[in-house]
């Protein structure tokens, strides 16, 4: 409890000083102009295409699940995807990461110590995923957008030369994983040389992918998740760029790609419920950096976070709803889920013979 009461308070400082940081360098007349200014419709269209991610999650969700046997329905996970993300929204110490497994085991029938060894696999393939949008990036970049041509050089060459070496490394985690048990030792070599958490970090990641695999028998599957995954993050940027045509910003396609992989690495950070402060500081600092002054960059912040939040947060309180979940009863089943690496046995329980 002690711990979990430091890391609340340790998330509430940095949103609270980055919130304060954002809020004093508006000016609220300039931002009242700007925001007065931009396109409705395309604000609406990147809020559904923000609100559809959560399909794709469930839809390859249901793919990660396959190896189970019985077939879950998208509906079902789709629920459990927007219960999680509002739960994240509204409650402290990532409560979705309860949620979410609790939904969807309630919902499918599954194990849940399986439909935690399938949550480690999405974690992989947002990985899989941003890494490819951050090539993307590299590929569509113009030489020189709008007069940023020493940025768009650093981030073509910085940026394709990092997402070379982590697609790579990513490869060879995935040749690795799906020789299970005979190759662990092998991943338990090369992270020999870094510190223990970050190498007990990485091995707990190893071995829940591997449970997650489904004995790696179910090969379509597989691809299917990695495309669905890069389906999923260019969907995030298309959203960025509908966006960027609202606030009438002329900026590429590959910027929306940056912004994407941007605003991911931040919410990763430790920060208070709903993300305020953080994201706004990042988002601010990131269009700023793409040459917008400061009124409407901060107001592409507020806006991108209203669209990020606001409607899946609305979904996901109606389908808490109907679950009868509530923070107390999150809290109490928090226990009854696996932390760290999976359970003897998870492997075995959460594959079985692949479904086509």
């Amino acid at each position: 409890m002690r711990g979990k009461r430091v890391r609340s308070i340790v998330a509430l400082l940095i949103s609270g000083a980055a919130a304060a940081w954002f809020l004093s360098g508006v000016e609220w007349s300039a931002l009242g102009e700007v925001l007065a200014e931009i396109s409705a419709g395309w604000v609406v269209l990147a809020a559904v295409i923000l609100l559809g991610e959560f399909l794709i999650r469930a839809l390859r969700w249901r793919v990660l699940l396959r190896p189970l046997g019985t077939p879950a329905r998208v509906t079902d996970l789709w629920a459990a995807q927007v219960i999680g993300a509002a739960a994240n929204t509204l409650f402290p110490l990532r409560a979705g990461e309860v949620a979410k497994p609790l939904v969807a085991a309630r919902r499918t029938g599954h194990p849940v110590v399986a439909v935690v060894a399938t949550a480690v696999m999405e974690r992989i393939y947002d990985l899989f995923g941003m890494l490819t949008v951050l090539l993307l990036m590299v590929v569509v970049l113009p030489d020189d957008a709008q007069g940023e041509g020493e940025l768009v050089t650093n981030l073509k060459l910085y940026g394709g030369l990092f997402g070379v070496f982590a697609i790579s490394c990513m490869a060879i985690f995935f040749f690795l994983a799906t020789r299970k048990d005979s190759a662990r030792h092998v991943f338990a070599a090369i992270l020999s040389f870094s510190p223990p958490p970050v190498k007990r970090q990485f091995m707990n990641l190893f071995d829940g992918f591997v449970a997650g695999l489904g004995n790696a028998r179910d090969v379509r599957g597989l691809w299917q998740a990695g495309l669905l995954s890069v389906w999923m993050w260019v969907n995030g940027a298309l959203a960025i760029y509908c966006l960027f045509a609202a606030f009438d910003m002329d900026l590429p396609f590959g910027a929306a790609c940056f912004v994407g992989v941007a605003i991911a690495l931040t919410v990763a950070l430790p920060q208070a419920p709903g993300f305020l402060g953080v994201f706004h500081v990042a988002m601010e600092k990131t269009m700023l950096l793409w040459g917008q002054e400061a009124a409407p960059a901060q107001g592409f912040a507020i806006v991108f976070w209203a669209v990020s939040f606001l409607p899946v947060t609305l979904a996901g309180l109606v389908a808490m709803w109907q679950e009868g979940l509530s923070w107390s009863s999150l809290e109490a089943a928090r226990p009854e889920l696996p932390e760290g690496p999976l359970p003897e046995g998870a492997a075995s329980t959460a594959t079985g013979p692949a479904a086509d």
